[in-house]
């Protein structure tokens, strides 16, 4: 039957790695990167991203990663050489290491666009490589002055709100004035935050290519910030139970104090207050973790979804919120209650849907993948 030219083709991403096999080779890197005091860790990371890479299918044909660990273990050694040198001028010359944090931290955004340059030449499916152009000027906007600027004004609207709440005489006018401050901290935060993720993911995807075409996402700024708006809202009732356990807590303490004299009340007491702050960091942790998962899964349907390759290829995310939450606690259950040797399963379970919920729309033909 003859394919509806109307209708674009659609290609399901596939993972084909599995627990057993992974647990296996994350066993052998983690074991020889302690024997070796963490040089093997260059090439456990090269043999990872192979495993995933290899095991990744798209129309029949799987991803490569050419990745040399030489080159990595060559960038580690300049980063811990860099930080050896800053606990040198530390105790020698103290008044050299703000400049030397300075240079550092202005060479971070240079470094950032290489190390994506690097792994996106060293990445290949169907033979074609990818790459990465990007300008240095463009990488200091989007990643330092731009976020910079934004911070600064978030922090000087709020300061001065707060200033003049704490200035006010009338009680009911410094609470309002003080719960405005608030509301604008928090609009403030999603507002900086998700411009910041903007200008970072706009970045990363418009300055990417493949073999002869380049990615292309028209990111909108207002839809990420009311993303970032409703993850703080999913976390709030998070930390207001938080909260009301730890006024609880204190209460428990100054009882504590108080009975000082008789040693089992005080046993209990304090016996009660270390589980009570479990569950406050349990409390906190589920909440953050929800939070995080929600943000995340948002952005990526979000970023999926308006990312094009060249003019006839589309991506697409249909991934749900409800069930990435629940991989992701189920992940740091099985992570934390292994003691971290569940991990390679959590990966392979992370990696696996991811895979089931993307889609390419368009015909893979037309790349031109044979020049």
């Amino acid at each position: 039957m003859a394919t509806d030219p109307a209708v674009p083709q659609k290609h399901a991403v596939l993972f084909h790695g599995k627990c057993t096999e992974y647990l296996a080779l994350w066993l052998s890197n983690l074991t020889l990167t302690i024997l070796t005091l963490g040089i093997y860790s260059a090439w456990a990371t090269v043999h990872r991203r192979r495993y995933f890479y290899q095991n990744t299918e798209i129309d029949g044909d799987r991803f490569t990663y050419h990745g040399r660990p030489l080159d990595i273990l060559q960038g580690r050694i300049i980063v811990i050489a860099a930080l050896i040198l800053l606990l040198i001028l530390s105790a020698t010359m103290p008044d050299f290491v703000v400049i030397f944090i300075l240079v550092f931290l202005a060479l971070m955004p240079w470094l950032i666009i290489n190390r994506w340059r690097y792994n996106a030449l060293m990445s290949r499916y169907r033979g074609q490589q990818f790459n990465y152009h990007c300008r240095p000027a463009r990488a200091y906007w989007s990643l330092y002055l731009c976020p910079l600027l934004l911070f600064i004004a978030w922090y000087l609207v709020v300061s001065i709100v707060g200033l003049v709440a704490s200035d006010c005489e009338s009680l009911t006018r410094s609470l309002v004035l003080a719960g405005l401050a608030l509301v604008m901290f928090i609009i403030g935060l999603a507002v900086v935050k998700g411009m910041v993720t903007t200008l970072y993911y706009s970045l990363y995807i418009n300055n990417m290519l493949f073999a002869n075409r380049r990615f292309k996402a028209d990111l909108i700024r207002r839809d990420f910030i009311k993303m970032v708006l409703i993850s703080i809202l999913i976390i709030m009732p998070f930390i207001i139970a938080a909260g009301l356990m730890i006024d609880s807590l204190f209460l428990t303490l100054l009882y504590a104090m108080l009975f000082a004299g008789d040693w089992q009340m005080s046993l209990a007491l304090m016996m009660g207050n270390i589980t009570r702050l479990t569950m406050i960091l349990m409390v906190l942790l589920v909440g953050s973790r929800i939070s995080t998962a929600w943000l995340s899964v948002a952005q990526r349907n979000d970023i999926l979804n308006k990312t094009r390759l060249g003019e006839n290829i589309q991506l697409k995310s249909t991934a749900h919120p409800l069930a990435f939450i629940g991989l992701m606690l189920t992940n740091s259950l099985l992570v934390i209650f292994t003691f971290g040797l569940g991990t390679p399963l959590a990966e392979i379970r992370l990696a696996r849907y991811l895979a089931q919920t993307t889609v390419l729309e368009g015909n893979l033909a037309l790349l031109n993948v044979g020049n």
